[in-house]
């Protein structure tokens, strides 16, 4: 495999020749677009009393003004939980379920005529009192059975009431996050339109093209499968989907788990079906804070219990999460903390508030970003409880076996992320005392924490063509979001039919492509590099077919150099043009799915591991935070493309950053509305708030794991930041700030 090649759309981008939802100015569909501009409520509950769009509708080049009285009917959806399409769709009664719900679309020859129309419409209200702040003194909460994909609400071990009651030593603490929004750089846009024979085409930037379009095929009863988990399941979709619906993804410019299960494709495909045209619509900047997902507060409870020497016997984690009536997702914090250490007792429980707001959704580490916070904040707590090391204390505590199950890891490198993190931000020549660090009048802390995720391999499909010519395309409907799939997976197809990089190309983005599943839970590279080998193995099962031998033996043989190479005469060797030709094969095509592979993991104990340092300097007179140095460590299995790899964790590590010190969504509990709706206000890290930042990348060897010994990176370098950041902002001042971000007037009070 050629070493770290530059992303293949890198020139695109950077010339401005990449196309990206919004950029698109025509549909395959006769006709040209149409564009949408929407009336979203003023208030979170109640319901519309009177609607007046005469005058919108008397407004030069409009076409048409939907509104709840004559949008299209639309069916339930039952596909993946997040976002708000399975249990809320748009324009169908007069109810108001959040502030910034659509109630109008004004569809126009041109994007500014819909714009000033939209403005002519009048809304009257018979408005109630929402439901909105989120204080749990006062919440009645609701107790899941399921949280995330459908993990248990509940996970126990051992007897963790007893052990918390017995134990010698006990810490009892609360941890708060705020609500966050993804504030992707690219806003939500769609293009959709319908043909002749119903077929509906859309295109959007999405991070799940098959679960968008089985959303809105089955909203528009267009006869798919009800039963979309069944589709994930299988890795594959049903032989006529193609002529029913086709959704294609272009370049994305950011989803971070917000661009999936969104109501603006499904409001530009009921606005075209009304129109008779293809209908554009692009939401600004403020629109989505509403019409997209975000993460919702939590409020979390922890107890840990254990020994003077600092092992931990009892862990229980209780978290209350902030919800919506509009959402089927919740998030699922204890998903990663029963893997995390070796203590014996363990129970980590959700419960929910639903409030009157749009629906809180995946994002960046789902669960694991906050629990991590709540989690390592309180570990270390418990160092400094019993004056001893935080770093010691993680590795007194470390897990050998999975402690959930008691398997052995597929491969863990978590001492070594340790070390290297501490060697590389000097962590054992600090002081360890409280405050006793200065640089002039500024107080200078150190602090660390422990980073997992999940390994997660989902099924999805693959087909390879392989030409006489010797080149080699690659299908599969997976998706480019700026992390660098196309590149690495492109690198994984040239290594598996041993060919140059640049003469295998990925077409990737459409649904009339083989099933794919979503880009997240930082799974791609594993879920669609295996799709692909997969296919490479059919392909070189027909090659060797090809050339007489026996097609049973396929380990046999490998592709190399534009050729079928026997691994135990290497001399017997065929080229592939002229062994196509001689069967009068143009080329050779093979496809696959991992469905039974994934359907039969290994009973291993699989997650990446790392470790985060942070030094800091505050203020004491004004209460700043600044972050001089960030260091992480981290181990994920094979590295496929160090250069990516190494841009997903630096950028992970400045989400992370900005998760501890600026990110805070702000909602009028008056009225509903997200107050900081756009970029000027909604804080997020620039340039300026990156500090020295070195990310680690420890060499894995995780094939027990998996034959391609991937892990996968996308999220971990999120995971640790901000409890690590918090932890020495203690280290500094003595102040220990539970609730982020971690402002000046937490320091100052």
């Amino acid at each position: 495999m050629p070493p770290a090649p530059h992303r293949l759309e890198s020139l695109a981008k950077v010339t401005g020749a990449a196309r990206y939802s919004a950029d698109l100015t025509h549909s395959d569909i006769p006709g040209t677009p149409l564009h949408a501009a929407l009336v979203q409520s003023d208030h979170a509950q109640g319901q519309v009393a009177r609607l007046v769009v005469a005058a919108a509708e008397q407004a030069t080049g409009v076409l048409l003004v939907m509104t709840h009285l004559n949008a299209p009917r639309l069916r339930p959806i039952n596909t993946l939980p997040g976002g708000e399409l399975g249990r809320f769709l748009p324009l169908q009664d007069d109810r108001l379920q959040y502030s910034g719900q659509p109630l109008a679309v004004v569809v126009a020859e041109r994007a500014d005529q819909a714009e000033f129309a939209a403005q002519l419409i009048e809304v009257e209200y018979s408005a109630e009192a929402p439901k909105q702040d989120f204080d749990f003194t006062r919440l009645p909460a609701e107790y899941p059975q399921v949280v995330g994909a459908g993990e248990p609400a509940i996970t126990e071990r051992g007897q963790p009431d007893a052990a918390w009651t017995q134990a010698e030593e006990r810490l009892e603490l609360e941890y708060t996050t705020e609500p966050q929004h993804h504030n992707a750089l690219e806003p939500g846009a769609a293009l959709a339109a319908w043909d002749n024979q119903g077929r509906l085409v859309v295109d959007a930037g999405t991070q799940f093209t098959y679960g968008d379009a089985y959303a809105l095929a089955q909203a528009f009863d267009l006869g798919v499968s009800p039963d979309f988990p069944a589709v994930m399941r299988a890795g594959r979709a049903e032989a006529d989907f193609s002529t029913r619906i086709r959704f294609r993804s272009p370049l994305v410019g950011g989803g971070f788990g917000g661009k999936k299960g969104n109501a603006h494709p499904l409001l530009a495909a009921m606005a075209a079906r009304l129109a008779g045209r293809p209908v554009k619509l692009v939401l600004t900047r403020r629109q989505t804070f509403s019409l997209m997902p975000f993460r919702g507060a939590t409020r979390q409870r922890l107890r840990l219990g254990g020994t003077r020497d600092g092992q931990l016997s009892v862990l229980l984690q209780e978290a209350l999460i902030q919800n919506a009536h509009t959402s089927n997702f919740i998030e699922p914090v204890g998903e990663m903390t029963p893997k995390l250490y070796a203590c014996h007792h363990l129970r980590t429980g959700h419960a929910t508030a639903r409030l009157h707001l749009n629906a809180p959704s995946w994002l960046r580490a789902p669960g694991v970003a906050v629990s991590q916070f709540a989690v390592e904040s309180a570990l270390d707590e418990w160092a400094h409880h019993l004056r001893l090391d935080p770093l010691d204390v993680r590795l007194r505590n470390h897990a050998d076996v999975e402690p959930q199950s008691g398997n052995p890891w597929s491969s863990k490198s978590l001492r070594q992320c340790y070390a290297a993190g501490a060697a590389a931000i000097g962590w054992a020549d600090r002081d360890p005392g409280i405050g006793a660090m200065r640089d002039g009048d500024l107080l200078i802390g150190y602090g660390m924490a422990t980073s997992v995720y999940h390994v997660a391999q989902m099924a999805a499909s693959a087909r390879i063509r392989l030409s006489a010519n010797g080149t080699a395309v690659v299908e599969s409907a997976t998706h480019e979001l700026g992390q660098g799939s196309w590149t690495a997976l492109t690198q994984l197809a040239a290594e598996a039919l041993g060919l140059p990089l640049e003469r295998v190309q990925l077409h990737w983005g459409d649904t009339d492509l083989p099933y794919s599943s979503l880009t997240a839970s930082s799974s791609t590279t594993l879920s669609l590099g295996a799709a692909i080998q997969a296919a490479a193995d059919q392909l070189r099962r027909r090659l060797v077919a090809l050339t007489g031998a026996d097609a049973s033996d396929v380990g046999g043989w490998r592709l190399a150099d534009g050729a079928l190479v026997s691994e135990r005469a290497p001399d017997q060797r065929h080229e592939l043009g002229p062994l196509l030709q001689c069967h009068g094969l143009a080329e050779v095509s093979a496809e696959a799915s991992t469905a039974d592979q994934v359907a039969q993991r290994p009973a291993l104990g699989r997650a990446a591991f790392g470790a985060q340092f942070a030094e800091v300097a505050v203020d004491p007179q004004l209460g700043t935070v600044r972050v001089r140095r960030l260091v992480g460590a981290f181990a994920g299995g094979r590295i496929v493309n160090r250069r990516l790899a190494q841009n997903q964790l630096e950028g992970g590590m400045i989400w992370g950053l900005g998760q501890a010190l600026l990110e805070q969504s702000r909602l009028d509990l008056t009225q509903g509305r997200w107050m900081n709706a756009d970029l000027a206000e909604a804080l997020v890290a620039t340039q300026a708030d990156v500090p020295v930042l070195e990310a680690l990348l420890l060499d894995e060897d995780d094939r027990l794991g998996h034959p391609l010994g991937i892990k996968g990176l996308g999220e971990i370098g999120v995971v640790g930041v901000a409890p690590a950041i918090a932890n020495a902002v203690f280290h500094a001042t003595g102040i220990r700030v539970r609730q982020l971000p971690i402002t000046l007037d937490k320091l100052l009070g």
